[in-house]
């Protein structure tokens, strides 16, 4: 009796356990179909490697809503995922022109999460064109930081392997070969030389100038030179003006 009371109890008690998991998993069901959500959904043109379904989506930092479902796009190419969004927010967040869907890192687990924020300029416009009619209604998406660094390297990239290094190399190995040549050749020793020779030369002229105006007094001979310019002047415009100018005049006509 004993064997078989215990058998029952164990009975019972997976029949509850199962009874309890069946009920929970009816609930969540209703619960999720039955939340105050709205779908709406975004189209992004790069990778969404670490987005899981589940992911949070955030208004400015503030959740908001999840990723419902992620799949491809019906032109092959975007990847189209769709967003359950709070009722709260989700008449504002498909009605504002200026948010874009754009994809964030989640701390350093490499798991993303879909943050929508204001955007402006140029990031309005980088939103990828829809070739199709959405299913649910749209909120454009931006690239990510990532695909911003991703491009911006490959930019780099691209500039850095135009440069013909090869032939800059080339002329630059011409050109110190051209200076080695002319370091080489006799005649700008030669020319070196003389130039030295003139250095010296030029030093021994200037020595000598120096030794023959040792002691001259230059004042008396600038003053004398100062009075002769005056009395020259003077003279002339007696010549062309004065008394002695008019009695010259007449002398020369007679």
């Amino acid at each position: 009796m004993a064997t078989e009371a215990r058998k029952l109890r164990v009975g019972i008690f997976v029949i509850v356990a199962i009874l309890i998991g069946l009920g929970l998993a009816i609930w969540l069901g209703a619960s999720r179909y039955l939340a105050d959500e709205s779908q709406a959904v975004t189209y992004f043109s790069e990778s969404v490697q670490g987005l899981d379904r589940g992911a949070a989506v955030k208004y400015r930092g503030v959740p908001a809503g999840r990723v419902d479902h992620i799949d491809i796009a019906p032109d092959g190419d975007l990847i189209e995922v769709v967003m359950s969004i709070d009722n709260r927010y989700a008449d504002m967040l498909v009605q504002d022109p200026t948010l874009r869907a754009q994809l964030q890192l989640s701390g350093i687990t490499g798991l993303r999460y879909v943050e929508i924020d204001r955007q402006s300029g140029e990031a309005l416009q980088n939103s990828p064109a829809l070739a199709f009619e959405p299913e649910y209604p749209l909120i454009p998406s931006t690239p990510s930081q990532f695909k911003a660094i991703q491009e911006a390297l490959e930019d780099i990239y691209a500039k850095v392997m135009s440069v013909d290094v090869e032939g800059i190399s080339s002329d630059a190995r011409a050109t110190l070969q051209a200076a080695d040549q002319l370091l080489r050749d006799e005649r700008v020793q030669t020319i070196l030389n003389n130039v030295a020779n003139i250095s010296d030369s030029a030093a021994r002229v200037t020595i000598n100038i120096e030794r023959a105006t040792e002691g001259v007094r230059l004042e008396p001979v600038v003053a004398d030179l100062r009075q002769a310019t005056s009395e020259a002047k003077s003279l002339l415009t007696d010549l062309r003006q004065g008394e002695t100018g008019r009695d010259l005049r007449s002398a020369l006509r007679e």
